[in-house]
């Protein structure tokens, strides 16, 4: 899946960064960027090819209002999602006219903005593959989940350990990572340690086995471990989890 790239014109800094703060937490990786006027992010939509996944617009944007702006929008974009941002309902009927995905009242909570979006983020979720979205030297990069085997950390170090032995470090910890892994084929097996279990080859009491390394199983997970994967297994129609002592 290629990054979530989002659009938020809005000359409230206040309130355009605190709905940067919400997306990045209901869409972890986003790449959200911020414009005080529609003439700026009209000229990155004409220059880039239309980027954006999504685009919120705020009525009072400097420069043309929301309507106007998303009325050039779809001159040459049809189906990206617009969301109406404003502090009355004022511009419903308008909102309509221009194909809105949904009109939302500032300022947004972030309930409400999980109401709006979150049928795009299962489409997007749909359509495409998992990805892992890390941050290297304040860029935004993704990894495909099934080129992923295991990862790990040391320090303020996280390390993703990929099929073809290659290993790619970023600046963090793996807590960081907990949020957008849930849900998919990656365990906690450690307090140091993720492992895929789409690339487990077999498993003992206290590790996984993938192609060339040994994944930990720490003591005190390993009955939660052993019930998760087995889980997983089942899920799949694979045969049950067979423990080497």
């Amino acid at each position: 899946m290629n990054i979530i790239t989002i659009a938020v014109c809005d000359r409230n800094e206040h309130e355009a960064g605190t709905l940067q703060k919400h997306l990045e937490q209901l869409i972890p990786g986003a790449d959200v960027r911020i414009f005080d006027k529609s003439e700026a992010l009209l000229r990155t939509i004409q220059k880039e090819r239309n980027p954006y996944k999504l685009i919120f617009l705020r009525m009072e944007s400097m420069g043309m209002n929301g309507i106007e702006t998303a009325r050039e929008i779809r001159k040459s974009d049809i189906y990206v999602p617009l969301i109406i941002l404003c502090g009355s309902e004022k511009y419903y009927k308008e909102a309509f006219e221009v194909f809105a995905w949904q009109y939302l009242l500032t300022p947004v909570n972030i309930k409400e903005l999980e109401r709006a979006i979150s049928p795009l983020k299962y489409l997007w979720g749909s359509l495409e593959e998992r990805m892992l979205y890390y941050r290297y030297r304040s860029r935004i990069y993704t990894l495909p989940h099934n080129k992923v085997q295991y990862i790990s950390s040391n320090l303020h170090t996280v390390n993703f350990h990929l099929n073809d032995g290659t290993v790619i470090h970023c600046r963090g910890k793996l807590v960081e990572f907990e949020e957008q892994l849930e849900g998919s084929s990656f365990l906690r097996c450690h307090q140091s340690f993720f492992v895929n279990m789409d690339a487990v080859t077999s498993m003992k009491l206290d590790s996984f086995s993938v192609k060339g390394a040994i994944v930990p199983i720490s003591r005190s997970r390993i009955r939660e471990v052993q019930e998760k994967y087995s889980e997983y297994l089942k899920k799949r129609g694979k045969k049950d989890i067979t423990v080497s002592l």
